[in-house]
């Protein structure tokens, strides 16, 4: 079983790399994982989910986590909404709880390449540990002035400059030595076929057209932005950053950004 794992900071494309991804055949589609313990409890004590990129209201209502959670139920006895996948203390890795929700991802879909966006460096580090889900990691970046410009409202521009680095320095870190692609934002969307194609080649597969109608597959995600809810293929590049941002605000992301973009290879 092989986890590909997306990893970044956050609005930096990665909804739309885990949808395409997802439209290949041989790639099961989740989501940011993380977020399976951010459970809601109704008040009769029962969880509440967020909608199903497949349109059902709740994963309990979407017959594809149903039959998860039956499986789950069947080999652990308990519910996967009892498991922490945030839990990294675990050193056995049959009673892992992401061990235990991608093998039954696995034996539900059918699939042996699950996708994992939940981006954060923490859980990256986790899950290459773990031998039996075989990760492979695409570290995935944007310019640093379309990201932090996503952002810059809700944390303020020096926070949001600190963030893109610590985030960044981490996942490198984490992938020192773990095998990964990295894939940046405006390829993937300007030069989809070609990007796909070479994030898929380290895996043994090949890119599929139905990548390129990624919103019109059959979708099972449970958390990201509105993109995994989307019916429309088309894919625009967001650069709303050049008239979102003042000349001064771009020259200090530009110097504050500096150790990131130098410390990043070029991907070709």
């Amino acid at each position: 079983m092989r986890v590909i794992y997306i990893a970044g900071a956050s609005h930096s494309g990665s909804t739309l790399l885990d949808m395409m991804l997802n439209a290949h055949p041989e790639i099961m589609s989740v989501g940011e994982v993380l977020k399976l313990n951010r459970v809601k409890r109704s008040k009769s004590g029962k969880p509440k989910f967020a909608k199903c990129s497949c349109g059902a209201q709740g994963l309990m209502q979407c017959e594809f986590w149903s039959r998860v959670n039956q499986r789950i139920m069947q080999t652990h006895g308990k519910s996967f909404a009892d498991l922490n996948v945030n839990d990294y203390r675990q050193f056995d890795e049959r009673q892992d709880p992401n061990a235990i929700l991608f093998r039954a991802i696995s034996e539900v879909s059918g699939k042996d390449f699950i996708v994992d966006s939940s981006k954060i460096p923490r859980r990256l580090e986790h899950l290459t540990g773990l031998d039996e889900l075989n990760v492979y990691p695409i570290h995935l970046i944007r310019n640093p002035r379309g990201q932090i410009a996503s952002v810059i409202e809700r944390y303020g521009l020096m926070k949001s400059i600190f963030y893109h680095e610590v985030v960044h320095a981490q996942t490198r870190w984490a992938l020192k030595s773990v095998p990964h692609s990295i894939v940046r934002y405006e390829d993937l969307v300007t030069e989809p076929e070609r990007t796909l194609g070479r994030i898929l080649e380290p895996l043994g597969l090949s890119f599929d057209p139905r990548q390129l109608q990624w919103a019109e597959q059959v979708k099972h995600s449970f958390a990201g932005n509105h993109v995994r809810l989307q019916r429309n293929s088309e894919l625009i590049l967001d650069e709303r950053w050049k008239h979102l941002l003042s000349p001064t605000q771009k020259l200090l992301i530009e110097v504050g950004t500096f150790l990131s973009r130098s410390s990043t290879p070029q991907t070709g």
